[in-house]
């Protein structure tokens, strides 16, 4: 891991993207109805904050081993989400066009995060470590 310095890298779009799509879920968990926003909406908002988490590990570390192995993670809470978020929509606790949104922005950071997890596994098997 790379050193605190005080001063953040720059935060590549995967990041920007996932901060967003916390806030958004949190609006939307909140009207999760009361029985089931314990354990649903917790399970939301753990993957949400895991693959931000993951997101930021893969920012600072500076093996592409581990940079592959942390985006391997953000994209099945990607993956998890999805998953959840339809069910959400099954059970009409949000709606058909809340959905495809959601579920546009979790494809477009899976995308994201499978690009650069692919990018470091050529570094990886080229022996070439970093960013």
């Amino acid at each position: 891991m790379k050193p605190a310095t005080g001063k953040l890298p720059d935060r590549p779009p995967l990041f920007t993207l996932l901060s967003e799509v916390v806030g958004w879920k949190m609006d939307r968990t909140a009207e999760i109805p009361k029985s089931q926003r314990f354990t649903f909406g917790q399970g939301l908002d753990n993957l949400a904050l895991d693959a931000l988490q993951d997101t930021v590990k893969a920012i600072y570390s500076g093996e592409a081993r581990v940079k592959q192995e942390s985006l391997s993670t953000v994209i099945l809470c990607l993956e998890q989400s999805t998953a959840l978020w339809r069910l959400a929509q099954d059970r009409r606790w949000i709606s058909q066009q809340q959905l495809l949104h959601i579920t546009s922005r979790l494809n477009e950071a899976g995308r994201m995060a499978n690009g650069w997890r692919q990018q470091q596994a050529r570094k990886n098997a080229g022996g070439i470590e970093g960013k």
